[in-house]
Order: C-alpha cells, then structure tokens, then sequence
C-alpha cells in the first residue's frame, strides 16, 4: 500500500511542476529499444523494473550415532531398551523470502528530440517506476550462490575406555630339552610379559564399573555434602562434573544425537508469461538434505506465484512508437512505465507450505504510460 501511495503522490508532484510551465516538445519519440535501432546523441535510456527474490533456507541435520558397546547395555547395566540403527533426518526449519528490483532487459526505452530538454525521470527512478542502466542497482544485494553450507565440527567417539586400551598378558617361554631316554621335555625358562589390545567387551566392562562407581559415588556426596568443605561452589561443580562424565561414558552404550544446521540461498526472477505456474526452486531429501534443482533424486520444493490482479483493470498496452509533427499542439508522446502487482509467493513442499509472504511483483502488472510533458521539457 505504501508503494501505491509513493507512486501517486510522485505522479502528483509532476503535474503540479508541469502546470507551472506550459511545457513544449519537438519531434520528440519515446521508443522501444532494439538490437537494429539506432541511438543518437544526447537520448536517454532508461528500463522497467522487475522483481527478483532472494530465498534462504536453513535446515537442520540431525544425527543419531549407535553406541559402540551398545550389545553390552543389558548385560552390565541393566538397560534392556533395543537401540536403533544410526541415521540421518533432514528437516527445512526456516525460509525467508526477500525481494528486490533490478532492470528487466527486455523492457529497454530509449528518449529523443530534436532540440534539447531536460527530465525529471529521477523523480520516477527514486519512486520504482522506472530504472536507469546503472551498475549500481546491483550493489543493493549480496551475488547469490546457489547452495551454500556451513558445517560445524561433527562429533565422533573418542575415549572408549577409562583404563587404556591395552592389556598386560603374561605367559611362559618354555625350552625343550632331551632326556637321556631319548625323551623330549618342555621346560618353563621364564615368563613374558606383552601387551595386547583389550576385546570389546572387556572395555565395555571397564567402563559400566566406572559408571556405576560415579553413579555410587554421587549419592554418597549427596547423602552427607556437609562432610566436604568446599567453598565458591566447589561441592556444585562436582557433582556436575561427576554427571557430565556419567552421561559421557554413558553415550557409549546408548549412543548420541547431536544437529548440525545448514544454510542455502536461491534467487528466483518469476517468469511474466507464466505467471501462476509453479517453478523448482531446489529438491530436498531426507536422508541428504537441500539437493541442486536438477538432482533428481531429492523430491521437488517448488515456488509459486499467485497474483491478486490488482491491475487487471488497466487495459494492455500496445506498446509503439509515438511521434509528435505538430509543434502547435501539447505534446502526447507516452513515457512508458510499469505498476507493480501484488502477489503472494509460497514455497511449497508437497502439500505443506514452507514460507509465503505478499510482494509487489513487477512483471505481473501491467505497462502503462504517462504523458511525457509531465516529464520532459524544452531548454
């Protein structure tokens, strides 16, 4: 609503200015642009805008990694729950929809005369209706890159055993020897020490014992904290260093779930001539998350744009060239501009909208044109 407002209080300011000076043009044209035409000294060119949308989607992965010793969980501890598989869940959590003008270059409108003149077109640049080739439209936004992630550092299983992960094997080191009889005897000479690596469920022992041990412990602590003198909240930190170390050795039997969030940016310029058809944005899978448009193997996250045709009361415009001989007459040639539409855009997943929001869309209004001795006058 505001856009419309600024619009026509623009208009209104230029036909207050023009009523101040009878304006006058000579063999002036206002001309759609075009590869074989021509462009003389001293034209201005000038484009209509069009809406294009910068789309940002964060999700989160979500991870759930089996214990190593999760076999074990009934046996030293107790816990009799089934543990399931690792895997991997996928889901969009935010979608931000932003928009922003740039200039339609299929929309190209080039302004002679004959004798010289100035304009006030800035005037309409500032209120939208109009863009001038300036590089500096491109600055309003960051340059998109299609996908784009942030990965934090992933979490893995480090500290499988509180006693090392060796053991001390002592066995004999036997020689043989002859007998008189012709017999051959094995003889102990001495005792080797080695060490070896410990089987998994000896670690998984190890570490339930040491379990239990905090678990014992605590509740000691609990039961008479008096007993410990410890200032500055020593006895807090350690009972919650004691449950951080139970939960960690914990994890080994039960496993852990930890997130890892994921952000990715699209841009998306709605097509004029297919306003209402909806468009893949990107895919989306499950099990791999935010996929390229062409990867087929994710399922499709679609946008749509459903116009409100708020300007479908405007006639269409023919758009030609116009060309004043007469210099007794006011001068009627049109300075072509664009009214923007208001549409909804939705991202859509199957059936379950994702992100929407309202937007003025450019390209599905309507081009119209506005007298140009509002705009341009004779030096």
């Amino acid at each position: 609503m505001k856009s419309w407002i600024r619009i026509l209080c623009v208009i209104s300011i230029l036909v207050f200015f023009s009523g101040c000076e009878t304006p006058i043009l000579i063999h002036s044209t206002v001309t759609p642009l075009d590869d074989h035409m021509s462009i003389s000294s001293g034209s201005i060119i000038y484009s209509l805008p069009q809406t294009t949308f910068h789309i940002e989607v964060t999700a989160k992965k979500t991870v759930y990694k089996q214990g190593p010793y999760f076999h074990y969980a009934e046996k030293y501890l107790g816990i009799k729950e089934k543990f399931p598989e690792s895997s991997v869940k996928w889901t969009i959590t935010d979608i931000n929809i932003s928009s922003y003008e740039e200039i339609d270059p299929d929309h190209y409108y080039v302004i002679e005369s004959d004798g010289f003149f100035e304009t006030n077109a800035l005037a309409m640049t500032k209120a939208g209706l109009i863009l001038t080739p300036n590089p500096e439209v491109y600055n309003k936004e960051p340059s998109l890159s299609g996908l784009v992630s942030e990965r934090p550092v992933r979490i893995y299983f480090t500290d499988l055993s509180v006693k090392g992960n060796l053991k001390e094997k002592v066995q004999p080191v036997s020689d043989i020897l002859q007998t008189d009889t012709a017999l051959f005897l094995q003889i102990p000479v001495f005792m080797k020490k080695e060490k070896i690596p410990k089987t998994i469920e000896e670690k998984a022992g190890e570490v339930a014992d040491f379990i239990n041990d905090l678990k014992t412990r605590r509740l000691e602590l609990l039961g008479d904290p008096y007993d410990i003198s410890l200032d500055g909240g020593g006895f807090e930190y350690i009972i919650e260093e004691m449950k951080r170390l139970e939960k960690k050795y914990l994890a080994l039997f039960t496993g852990i779930t930890y997130s890892e969030v994921y952000k990715a940016s699209f841009g998306h310029t709605p097509d004029e001539n297919i306003p209402g058809k909806p468009e893949v944005l990107f895919r989306f899978s499950d099990n791999m998350g935010i996929l390229p448009a062409t990867d087929l193997t994710g399922r499709p996250v679609v946008i749509e744009f459903n116009s409100e045709k708020k300007t479908a009361v405007l006639s269409p415009l023919i758009i030609e060239p116009f060309v004043l001989q007469d210099e007794e007459k006011p001068p009627s040639v049109p300075l072509y501009y664009r009214i923007p539409d208001v549409v909804e855009i939705r991202v859509v997943d199957g059936r379950n909208i994702l992100g929407h929001k309202k937007a003025l869309v450019y390209q599905f209004g309507k081009v119209v044109n506005l007298p140009s001795n509002f705009l341009i006058r004779k030096k």
